[in-house]
């Protein structure tokens, strides 16, 4: 087994984004630059974490939407029909565990790339009979966020070690009034507040990951809580026309600029550039040296 313990920081994340990025092949022209795939299987948490839009109601709500496994099982195929070598995450804007297909959805995604799924653990913890069900998947890594205090990171510690599967366990406790700087939270594109610190730097994360919402839906971005731009549905279009459609470009080629005028953007704390230059330079130069220009 593999496991490892460690606060969150902006500095572990950092380590652990960029390590997983270098085995990736960007060069792959039907999805060039795209090194990593986010999806969001459930519009439900059971939290309320203060760093978080789902704190209050009124921002994010509750809403009982989860990602079929028809869903999960076309993105995949196209995946593999685009040679594409990186990885899925199994994260998005919920609690990926109160999709009740969540161990099948893991495993029609692991069988075929590099899988990993964050958790604040409770509904393991509720039922830890799901530890010996993930035993059955090819799952690459649990990430559980510890969000209460020590003895919850203990719980998983004692009892991820009797099992097989690779696990992280990080600890940020939610004491309520989290400095968001030094834990290495960002604003969630300012749905939490809005960034005193307007940023005109560019921002690569267009160029390496994609976001697919429990619907289908492709977000120009994982810190797009409100949905502000959906490039396109991977159900009524390929991977590559997404990746490269009209509004991916439009967007990508003003956040190369450092341009970050529009909404979200405005608003947004993330840096944009800690990560996914490769990706970004490739992208920019297929801009600038193709007629596809849209």
């Amino acid at each position: 087994m593999s496991s490892d313990i460690t606060k969150f920081s902006i500095e572990t994340h950092i380590d652990y984004r960029q390590s997983r990025l270098k085995q990736v092949d960007i060069q792959n022209p039907q999805l060039l630059g795209l090194a990593a795939v986010e999806i969001n299987p459930t519009e439900l948490c059971n939290r309320t974490c203060s760093f978080c839009p789902r704190h209050d109601p009124e921002i994010y709500p509750n809403r009982n939407l989860h990602m079929s496994l028809e869903t999960v099982s076309v993105l995949v195929e196209q995946l593999k029909a685009a040679n594409y070598s990186g990885e899925i995450n199994i994260t998005g804007f919920g609690e990926p565990f109160l999709n009740k297909q969540i161990v099948d959805i893991i495993q029609i995604c692991s069988t075929a790339f590099y899988t990993s799924v964050i958790t604040n653990g409770d509904r393991i913890r509720a039922n830890p009979q799901l530890l010996e069900e993930l035993q059955g998947t090819d799952l690459d890594l649990l990430m559980v966020d510890c969000y209460d205090d020590a003895e919850q990171t203990q719980w998983f510690e004692d009892t991820l070690a009797k099992y097989t599967t690779p696990y992280k366990i990080r600890n940020h406790y939610d004491t309520g009034d989290v400095d968001f700087q030094s834990y290495g939270y960002n604003n969630r594109g300012g749905s939490l507040y809005e960034s005193n610190e307007k940023q005109n730097r560019p921002c690569y994360l267009p160029s390496y990951k994609m976001f697919v919402d429990w619907n289908g839906d492709v977000l120009f971005c994982s810190n797009d809580w409100g949905r502000e731009h959906v490039v396109g549905n991977l159900l009524s279009e390929t991977l590559h026309n997404v990746w490269f459609s009209k509004p991916m470009n439009k967007i990508r080629k003003k956040l190369m600029k450092g341009d970050r005028s529009m909404s979200p953007c405005n608003k947004c704390s993330v840096d944009g550039s800690l990560f996914g230059k490769q990706s970004f330079d490739i992208v920019k130069e297929y801009y600038e040296n193709s007629n596809n220009r849209n």
